[in-house]
């Protein structure tokens, strides 16, 4: 019942993040902005976990991270509630900022929790099974938009998933009774060293470098599928939806494939990437629907398979009492990742060509291998 609750709650954001995406010619209208702009309403709410989620590791170290959650759900309804009546794009944004705060506690704060309650022999299946949350939200928000669009405006979608995160917030709290705390809390000293610590970023650069795969075959295959697959925009954009989907096997996979071997973390890790690597390789060498379908299927599985196995690792390496803080430390590297793909890519692909970006996929998952094998060195 706890994962339940949690999960809910984090779905609710997830899908809260990408709603915009969805409905974005009633969007741009309403404002009278181009696509550029529009997007902003998606980055904006990454700029925003990204900044507050550092400072917020050093709260989760001190205080019961329920509370922090509670907190959290109240300031994202509000925020969702403001949106309903933002007269113009800049207050419109400044709701997602506000909401975009609130994942430092509604996302990395519940994954802690997660991890606390789960059995040690189940950790990594139950933190795997809860980051499931994320594709889940996202497949909600890219499903149901536009149908709730015309039931209840644009301005309603934004908001409408606010919903799951209330509905989820009573069983939380009915099922994690007692406080999610250290036993002591950490100090000024001691948060400055957890932010140094060297295995710590070593998981967190290897996090950088999966988050910036997911969000490159994201974000740049539908547009290679029409340039250079050629085919239809709504063909590549169910192309596109095999990524996100496969999350919702392979998070969960990856967690129970790293409990079965013992509770070994790094080889999950390692396998990821690997299967990364066939994938780029067919999607440049796609000449065909089907090829390029399979290469993204690869490319889903392999992106996906050791997200939930990151938290649980980093959790593990911290120095006690500094699990909040060590999970800030990778959940920033990660947002990093997912802000800094789409540019690169889109500067290579315009300046150099799209052999170019799959060349740096390579180096991604070359980057993300060697961080984590260089733990077995420390």
């Amino acid at each position: 019942m706890a994962l339940a609750g949690s999960f809910l709650v984090a779905t609710g954001f997830n899908a809260y993040l990408f709603a915009p995406a969805s409905i974005l010619p009633p969007f741009v209208a309403a404002f009278d902005i181009d696509k550029t702009a529009a997007g902003f309403a998606i980055s904006i709410v990454f700029l925003a976990w990204g900044v507050f989620q550092i400072p917020s590791g050093f709260v989760m170290d001190r205080y019961d991270n329920r509370v922090l959650v509670w907190v959290g759900v109240g300031v994202f309804l509000a925020a969702a509630i403001a949106a309903l009546v933002a007269p113009t794009y800049p207050t419109f944004l400044a709701t997602r900022f506000v909401g975009g705060t609130t994942a430092v506690f509604l996302w990395t704060a519940n994954v802690n929790i997660v991890s606390q309650v789960m059995p040690p022999k189940r950790r990594a299946l139950g933190t795997s099974l809860f980051v499931t949350s994320a594709p889940v939200g996202v497949t909600l928000a890219q499903a149901l938009g536009p149908p709730l669009e015309g039931v209840l405006g644009w301005r309603g979608v934004v908001a409408a998933y606010a919903v799951i995160t209330v509905c989820g917030l009573p069983l939380f709290v009915w099922a994690i009774t007692d406080p999610i705390r250290n036993d002591t809390a950490l100090s000024l000293s001691g948060f400055v060293t957890a932010l140094q610590d060297r295995r710590v970023l070593a998981i967190s650069l290897s996090s950088f470098c999966a988050y910036s795969l997911f969000v490159l075959f994201n974000s740049w295959m539908p547009t290679y599928a029409t340039e250079v697959i050629g085919v239809d925009i709504g063909t590549a954009g169910i192309l596109s939806a095999l990524l996100p989907a496969m999350g919702i096997l392979a998070r969960p996979g990856g967690g129970w494939l790293s409990d079965r071997i013992g509770g070994r973390r790094s080889p999950v890790i390692v396998a990821a990437f690997v299967l990364v690597i066939p994938a780029l390789v067919g999607a440049a060498l796609a000449t065909s629907v089907i090829g390029f379908a399979a290469a993204l299927l690869l490319a889903g599985v392999g992106s996906q398979l050791g997200t939930g196995v990151f938290y649980v690792y980093v959790d593990e390496v911290a120095a006690a009492g500094s699990g909040g803080t060590s999970l800030a430390v990778l959940m920033t590297l990660s947002i990093a990742g997912s802000l800094t793909a789409p540019v690169t890519v889109g500067w290579l692909v315009e300046n150099i060509s799209w052999s170019a970006a799959f060349v740096f996929g390579g180096i991604l998952a070359a980057g993300g291998i060697a961080a984590v094998v260089s733990l077995s060195r420390n």
